[in-house]
C-alpha cells in the first residue's frame, strides 16, 4: 500500500498550484484587460487627467468667429438670410483673412436672390472659403441608410468642400474626427485637415489633443465683425472658422477635460493638433504588461520573503513611476500610455503574493470566523440597544435572552429573567399570542407563521398600548450525535405605541374641528350628516353668515372679531340642540371666515317650516366680545337633505345663502336647485334632436382649407350647425355631447357624410371635403358602410373625401380602429388625425395607423409668431410628418404672419379666419372664384 502524503508535501503541492495559477492569471491580464470596456474607460480618464495637467496654448493661426446670442439678436432672425453670410465673407476677405470655414449647413436653397448674393461673395473670395459636407440619416425609419448632404450647387461651385462629420465615442464623448469621407468616388478631406495646411497627413482618424486650451484660441462675435468693431490686423493672414456658439443653435458636444465645446471649436482644436504635430497615439499595453507579469513570476520567491512594510511601498513606487512615465510621454510626444492595465496587474500581483504569504485556506477560515464573531456582537448590540422590547424564547417556552427595554417595559409585576418560563412571567395577552404561534408552528408542511397583536396593560395604573410581533425561526442542532435535529426559537418584539395612539387620537380630533372656534369643519359635518341620513333621519342644513362682520373687524379690531366668532359658535352649539328633535344629531361647523353651518334633525312632516325663524331667534340678544355688546344680523340659506348627497346639500345651502345676502339685514332663502333648469334644457335638446334630423334643422357650413405655399383653395372642412325653431342656434358643444351620450351621434354622423359628399360632388374636382367622425361611430356604428353609401349616392371620387379622427378615438378598441382605417384607405378615402397634441395620441399610434394628414390644433398656431415653444412644437410635428409621409394641416390661422411662418416651417395646408370663416357651399364657391390663383392672393 502506498503511504499517504505528509502535510508538508500537501502544502507544497497546493502552494505550487497556487503560484502556477497566479502566474497564468498575470500573463493573461495584459492580453485581455485592454479590450474590456471598464479598463478602456479608466485609461480615457487617465489620458484626460494628463492632458488637463500638461495644458498648452494654441498657436495664433486660427480665429473662432462665433454666432453667439448677441449675433442672433443683432440680425433678429434665424436662419440668417444668406446675404448676412455674404457680408461676413466680404468683411473677412477685406481684412486679409486666409482660409475661411463656414461651419453652417447650406444644403437647402433659400430665395434665389439670397443664394445669388452668397454665391457672389464666395466668388469674390477667390475659392478661399470652405463649406461643410455631412453624412446624415435619410429618414426616421431607415436608421442604417445614410446620405451625404452637401451645399447647393450654386454655392458648392464657388467654394472648397470639406467633411465635417462629428461622431461620439462609446462613452458619449467626442475625441476624434474622421480624416475624410468619400464623395462621388473621391476622398474628401476633413475641414480640420484643410485648415491645418498639413499636406496628406496619411491618417484615417484625426484625434484631438485636449491639452491645447480652447480659451487660448482668439474668438470674436459675428456681431462685432458686422459692426466693424474687429481690428483687421487680428484677422489678417489667419484661418477663420465661422460657426454656432449660442446654446439655442444646439451645436454643442460633450468632450473630455472641458465638459462641453461647440462644433467649430472642435474643428480648430483638431487643426491645432495637426499643426503642432500632436496627434494622440496609444501605446500597446501588452509589452509593458508582460514585463510586469514576468517580474512577479520570476521574483515571486524574493517578494514572498519581503515584509509587507517593504512590499507595499515598493509596489506604490512602481505605480507612481508608471504614471510619471505616462505623463511625460503624453506631455512631450502626445503618446498615451494605457496604465490602467498595469495598475490592475500590480494589485492582482500583490493579492496573489499576500494569499501565498498567509495561506489561502487559513485566510478564508479567519474571514469566516471573524464574520461570525462580528455578527454575534452586532446582533447582541442591536437587541440590547433596541428601543423596542426584544425577547428570545425557546421552543419549550424558556426565556433565552432579552433586551434591556424588555426588562422594564412590563413593570415590576412582569419582570423577565433569563431561564424563566415566558408563559408565566409575561403579561397574559402576550403569553396567549405565544401559545397561538407555538401551535401554528407545530403543523407540518406549512411555512413558519408570524403573529401580530395589539393589547393594553396598566402596570402602574396608567394604560399602556403595546404592539407585538412574534416570529418563529427554524434552527439546526449541529451537536446532535446522530443527525441534525431541528428546533424552533421565537423572537418577540414589543413596541410601546402609547404616545402614537394618543397623538393619533389628538390628530383625529384636530382634523375634525375648526382651529378658531372649536366647532366642526366642513369635512366632518358632511361625514356626520351622511351618517345621520343613512340611519333614516330627516336632516336639514342651514348656512348662515354674519351681516356686516367686516365692519366689526374694522371698528373693534380683529381680536374682537375672533372673539365674536367664538361667541356665535357657542350660541349655535347650545341653540341647535334645542332646535333639533334629537339633540345627539345637531351639529355646528364653520365653513370659512364668518360663515357657519348647522345640521339638525327635523320632523319629516314639518320639513323646513319654522327652522329659519328658530335660528334667527338665537340672535335676538346681543353677543359679548371682549366686554363689548354687539348685536349681529344673520342671513341664512336652508336646504333639506332629501335624496341629495349631504355634501351637495351643504353646497345647496350656501347657494341659497348667496340669494339671502341680497336682502338687507336678517333674512333667509330656501334652496331651489337651479341645476334642474340646465338638466331640463339637455333633456329638451335630446328630445328635439331626432325631430331636428327629420325636419332638416341641421345644416353644414364649410371652412376653407388652402395650400400654404400658394394660398390656393384645396378643399374645406364640413362643420355641423343646428337652427332650433325656438332656442335659435344651438352650439355644437351643447348637442354633440348629448348625442354622444345617447348614441344618436351615429345617425347625425351618417347624415353629415351624405350631405358633405353631395355638396362636394358639385365642386371643382381639385377640391376635397373633410368630415369629422366621432369615436362612437367606430365603436357602435359601421363607419365604413356609411362612407360607401355616401360615396355611392353622391358619386364623389373617394380620393376627394377625408375622414378626420380625434385623438380620443384611441381610447376605444385600437385594433378595430386600425382595421377601419385600412378599410377606408383601400377605398381611396383619405384619413387625418385631428387636434394633434391635445389628447391621447403617441408616436406609436402615429406610426401604426395609416393617416394621410396630421392636423395641428389651433392652440399651437395662435400667437406662434411670438411663442418660441409653439414654433418648436410645429417644427417637430412637421419633421415627424415628413418622415412618415403625411401632410401637415394647421388650424386657427388668423394673421398673415402666422401663415408665412407656417409655410416657412414646411406645413403644407391650413385653415382659419384669415382664409375664411365657416360658410355655405355657395359662398365657398364664390370665394374660390373671386380669389383666382389664391384665397388670399392679394394678402
Amino acid at each position: 500500500m502506498r503511504p499517504a502524503p505528509t502535510k508538508a508535501i500537501r502544502d507544497l503541492a497546493q502552494g505550487g498550484v497556487a503560484r502556477l495559477l497566479g502566474g497564468a492569471l498575470l500573463l493573461l491580464m495584459p492580453l485581455v484587460l485592454p479590450a474590456t470596456a471598464l479598463v478602456g474607460q479608466l485609461d480615457h480618464k487617465l489620458f484626460d487627467l494628463r492632458a488637463e495637467s500638461a495644458s498648452r496654448r494654441a498657436s495664433d493661426r486660427f480665429v473662432f468667429l462665433a454666432i453667439d446670442k448677441e449675433s442672433l439678436d443683432h440680425v433678429g432672425t434665424w436662419p440668417w438670410p444668406r446675404s448676412v453670410h455674404a457680408a461676413v465673407v466680404d468683411a473677412l476677405v477685406a481684412a486679409g483673412a486666409a482660409d475661411i470655414f463656414l461651419d453652417i449647413d447650406f444644403s437647402t436653397p433659400s430665395t434665389p436672390a439670397e443664394d445669388e448674393k452668397l454665391a457672389a461673395a464666395l466668388a469674390r473670395a477667390g475659392g478661399g472659403v470652405i463649406l461643410p459636407v455631412f453624412e446624415q440619416h435619410q429618414n426616421i425609419r431607415g436608421a442604417d441608410s445614410v446620405e451625404v448632404t452637401r451645399p447647393i450647387p450654386l454655392l458648392g461651385e464657388n467654394a472648397w468642400l470639406a467633411a465635417a462629420n462629428v461622431r461620439l465615442d462609446g462613452d458619449g464623448s467626442f475625441r476624434a474626427f474622421d480624416a475624410g469621407l468619400t464623395l462621388d468616388g473621391q476622398l474628401l478631406p476633413s475641414a480640420s485637415v484643410l485648415l491645418s495646411g498639413v499636406a496628406d497627413p496619411e491618417i484615417s482618424e484625426l484625434g484631438i489633443d485636449y491639452s491645447i486650451r480652447p480659451e487660448t484660441v482668439a474668438a470674436f462675435s459675428v456681431a462685432d465683425l458686422l459692426r466693424g468693431e474687429v481690428d483687421a490686423d487680428l484677422l489678417a493672414g489667419r484661418s477663420i472658422v465661422v460657426g454656432a456658439y449660442a446654446t439655442e443653435l444646439k451645436d454643442l458636444f460633450p468632450v473630455p477635460v472641458y465638459g462641453i465645446l461647440s462644433g467649430p471649436m472642435l474643428h480648430i482644436l483638431a487643426a491645432e493638433t495637426l499643426l503642432q504635430n500632436r496627434l494622440p497615439w496609444t501605446i500597446p499595453a501588452w509589452p509593458g504588461g508582460l514585463l510586469i507579469a514576468l517580474a512577479f513570476v520570476v521574483g515571486a520567491g524574493a517578494l514572498r520573503r519581503w515584509r509587507l512594510a517593504v512590499t507595499i511601498p515598493a509596489i506604490l513606487a512602481l505605480a507612481l513611476a508608471i504614471e510619471g512615465a505616462g505623463y511625460a510621454l503624453q506631455k512631450e510626444w502626445s503618446l498615451q500610455l494605457p496604465s490602467a492595465t498595469f495598475h490592475l496587474m500590480l494589485m492582482a500581483g500583490f493579492a496573489i503574493l499576500l494569499l501565498q504569504k498567509i495561506g489561502f485556506g487559513v485566510w478564508l477560515l479567519e474571514i469566516a470566523s471573524a464574520e461570525r464573531r462580528n455578527t454575534r456582537r452586532i446582533l447582541k448590540r442591536v437587541v440590547n440597544d433596541s428601543a423596542d422590547a426584544v425577547i428570545i424564547v425557546s421552543e419549550e417556552g424558556l426565556i433565552l435572552d432579552h433586551s434591556r427595554a424588555a426588562a422594564r417595559l412590563f413593570g415590576a409585576s412582569h419582570e423577565l429573567r433569563r431561564g424563566e418560563d415566558f408563559r408565566i412571567a409575561a403579561p397574559a395577552q402576550l403569553a396567549e399570542a405565544f401559545a397561538r404561534l407555538h401551535h401554528a408552528s407545530a403543523e407540518d408542511g406549512k411555512p413558519l407563521p408570524t403573529v401580530q397583536d395589539e393589547f393594553t396593560i396598566s402596570p402602574d395604573g396608567e394604560p399602556l398600548h403595546l404592539e407585538a410581533t412574534l416570529t418563529m425561526s427554524r434552527l439546526e442542532d449541529v451537536t446532535a450525535e446522530s443527525e441534525f435535529r431541528k428546533f424552533f426559537v421565537a423572537c418577540i418584539t414589543v413596541r410601546n405605541v402609547t404616545a402614537r395612539k394618543t397623538y393619533e387620537a389628538k390628530l383625529r380630533r384636530l382634523s375634525q374641528l375648526d382651529d378658531l372656534t372649536g366647532v366642526l369643519n366642513r369635512r366632518e359635518i358632511a361625514t356626520r350628516l351622511a351618517q345621520s341620513v343613512r340611519e333614516g333621519r330627516t336632516m336639514a342644513v342651514v348656512a348662515l353668515d354674519l351681516h356686516r362682520f367686516a365692519t366689526v373687524n374694522a371698528t373693534f379690531g380683529r381680536g374682537t372679531g375672533d372673539q365674536l366668532l367664538r361667541a356665535v359658535a357657542k350660541r349655535l352649539m347650545a341653540g341647535c340642540r334645542k332646535i333639533s328633535i334629537e339633540p345627539a344629531h345637531a351639529f355646528v361647523a364653520r365653513l370659512g371666515s364668518d360663515v357657519f353651518c348647522l345640521a339638525v334633525a327635523l320632523d319629516p312632516e314639518e320639513g323646513l317650516d319654522g327652522l329659519p325663524v328658530a335660528v334667527l331667534a338665537l340672535f335676538e340678544k346681543s353677543l359679548d366680545a371682549r366686554g363689548a355688546k354687539i348685536h349681529v344680523d344673520v342671513r341664512m340659506g336652508a336646504c333639506l337633505v332629501a335624496g341629495v348627497d349631504p355634501a351637495a346639500a351643504i353646497d345647496g345651502a350656501e347657494l341659497a345663502l348667496d340669494e339671502a345676502k341680497k336682502i338687507g339685514g336678517s333674512g333667509w332663502s330656501i334652496y331651489e336647485p337651479a341645476a334642474a333648469l340646465e338638466q331640463a334644457r339637455k333633456m329638451r335638446i335630446e328630445h328635439d334632436m331626432r325631430r331636428a334630423l327629420r325636419e332638416e334643422q341641421f345644416f353644414l357650413l364649410y371652412q376653407p382649407q388652402v395650400d400654404l405655399e400658394t394660398g390656393k383653395l384645396v378643399g374645406a372642412e364640413a362643420l355641423i350647425r343646428w337652427r332650433h325653431p325656438e332656442m335659435g342656434l344651438v352650439s355644437p358643444s351643447d348637442f354633440i355631447e348629448v348625442a354622444e351620450s345617447n348614441g344618436f351621434i351615429c345617425n347625425i354622423g351618417r347624415w353629415v357624410l351624405a350631405e358633405a359628399c353631395s355638396a362636394a360632388s358639385a365642386w371643382p374636382t381639385e377640391l376635397s371635403v373633410a368630415v369629422n367622425v366621432s369615436a362612437l361611430q367606430f365603436a357602435k356604428g359601421d363607419l365604413c358602410a356609411d362612407v360607401r353609401h355616401a360615396l355611392a349616392v353622391s358619386g364623389l371620387d373617394p380620393h376627394r373625401l377625408h375622414v378626420e379622427v380625434t385623438e380620443s378615438t384611441f381610447l376605444l378598441d385600437p385594433t378595430r380602429l386600425l382595421a377601419a382605417l385600412h378599410d377606408l384607405k383601400s377605398m381611396g378615402v383619405g384619413t387625418a388625425l385631428d387636434d394633434f397634441g391635445t389628447g391621447y395620441s403617441s408616436l406609436s399610434y402615429i406610426a401604426r395607423f395609416p393617416f394621410d394628414k396630421i392636423k395641428v390644433d389651433q392652440c399651437f398656431v395662435r400667437g406662434i409668431v411670438v411663442r418660441p415653444e409653439s414654433q418648436a412644437i410645429v417644427r417637430s410635428v412637421t419633421s415627424l410628418a415628413e418622415g412618415l409621409g403625411m401632410t401637415v394641416v394647421c388650424e386657427g390661422i388668423e394673421e398673415e404672419a402666422e401663415w408665412r411662418m407656417l409655410a416657412e416651417f414646411g406645413c403644407q395646408q391650413g385653415q382659419g379666419y384669415y382664409f375664411g370663416k365657416p360658410q355655405t357651399a355657395d359662398e365657398l364657391m364664390t370665394l374660390a372664384g373671386q380669389a383666382g390663383s389664391g384665397v388670399r392672393a392679394t394678402a
